[in-house]
């Protein structure tokens, strides 16, 4: 993908499966940063990272919407 809008999670599930002791990989610091829980347990049950974006699609959309009557310039999508 070279959509430059995008988080890049390849790279963190291409660690995780490659890292030897798979219960240590995850610290509670890692949801903080991510917001949720969610990406790591995705990451846990193998999901690919389209997979995992895919997911956000709909919150993606929702918030969308409701940003839309509060920006002052036009959108830039």
């Amino acid at each position: 993908m070279k959509n430059k809008n995008f988080i890049n999670i390849d790279l963190i599930i291409e660690i995780y499966n490659n890292f030897p002791d798979k219960n240590a990989f995850f610290t509670p610091f890692f949801d903080k940063l991510a917001g949720t829980d969610s990406i790591r347990k995705q990451i846990i049950e193998g999901k690919t990272a389209e997979e995992i974006r895919k997911s956000w699609e709909d919150d993606l959309l929702a918030f969308k919407k409701i940003r839309k009557k509060y920006l002052l310039y036009g959108d830039f999508e």
